[in-house]
């Protein structure tokens, strides 16, 4: 089964771009350089990489995907900041162990 991925970007703008990807390093990429990048992304450049979570498989990957999409910007604003601080109390020896 072939890993997915649920990323959110900022965009120059200051805007969130949340999609799913199977090769998130290909797909910033795209967003940034090619014509490939999603439309809303592409007049909107540079993005930036804000977030990037396993999602399983595509089905899943998805709804996660729509999950955070339905969140309004304070909403999204709220969960980086949460994420952030969450990473930035964990010792990096914590998350790589859970592997």
């Amino acid at each position: 089964m072939q890993q997915w991925w649920v990323y959110m970007v900022r965009c120059a703008d200051q805007s969130l771009y949340t999609g799913i990807c199977t090769e998130p390093a290909r797909r910033f990429h795209e967003h940034n350089h090619s014509p490939k990048g999603a439309r809303y992304t592409r007049v909107r450049r540079p993005v930036v990489p804000v977030l990037l979570v396993p999602g399983g498989d595509r089905s899943s990957a998805s709804q996660l995907e729509a999950r955070l999409k339905r969140l309004n910007r304070a909403g999204k604003d709220r969960l980086l900041a949460a994420l952030r601080e969450e990473k930035r109390r964990a010792p990096l020896s914590i998350w790589l162990d859970d592997a």
